[in-house]
This record gives C-alpha cells, sequence and structure tokens, in this order.
C-alpha cells in the first residue's frame, strides 16, 4: 500500500468515528414519541445522550436536548427541548424556541465585493 493510500485510509477511519461520536439528532417528532413516565434509560435509548443535564435545587433533573434548524450553511433557529426527571422518571416535558436575530445574517461575506468578478 502507498503512503498516499494509508493516508487516506487513516483520515476515513477518523471521518468515520467523528460522524459516529455525536449524540442523536432530536426532532419535534422524536421529542413527542417519549412518554410521560418513561425512565432515564429509556429517554437515552429513544433520543440519545443529552446535550446537558441540570440538577435543579428542588430535586428534580432536567435533560436537555438541542434542535439547530438550517438554511444552507447558517442557523437561524435552535429548539432546546427539556425532560424533567423526578426519581428517574419523566413528569414533565417542555420546549423553548428562539429565531437568531435578522442582524446575525448580516455577515461580513454578504457585504463585501472582495468575491465578486470584477466588470
Amino acid at each position: 500500500m502507498t503512503a498516499f493510500g494509508r493516508w487516506m485510509g487513516a483520515a476515513l477511519c477518523l471521518w468515520v468515528s467523528a460522524c459516529g461520536t455525536g449524540s442523536a439528532l432530536v426532532t419535534m417528532s422524536s421529542f413527542d414519541e417519549v412518554p410521560v413516565g418513561a425512565s432515564s434509560a429509556e429517554v437515552v435509548e429513544l433520543l440519545g445522550k443529552p446535550y446537558a443535564i441540570h440538577k435543579q435545587s428542588n430535586g428534580t433533573v432536567e435533560y436537555e436536548y438541542i434542535e439547530r434548524i438550517t438554511a444552507g450553511p447558517r442557523n437561524f433557529e435552535e429548539r432546546h427541548y427539556f425532560l424533567i426527571f423526578k426519581k428517574d422518571r419523566v413528569v414533565s416535558r417542555r420546549v423553548k424556541s428562539s429565531s437568531l436575530p435578522g442582524y446575525r445574517f448580516d455577515s461580513y461575506e454578504m457585504q463585501t465585493t472582495d468575491n465578486q468578478s470584477t466588470f
């Protein structure tokens, strides 16, 4: 095997392993499949590892999942899904949706003429 072939094989293995380490994609429909009363193990089986786990002062535990909705290379909306556990059972669910402000899309690439051909 040539040096280039070994390099390409290593790059492919790295790419495949990087793709497999992320958490599952959570959507509104997959979030809706989690019933109240489900255990934390069932939730992880359905949705994957949470983005964050927040322990509350009242003894409850909150799992947070994030869905980023994109248009091309830009994120234009985020949905945060929260599952609240008490004694290892889902007791409540909520969704917080936020749209990014319009000025976030006004980037340097959109304002510059550096990338345009000259006439």
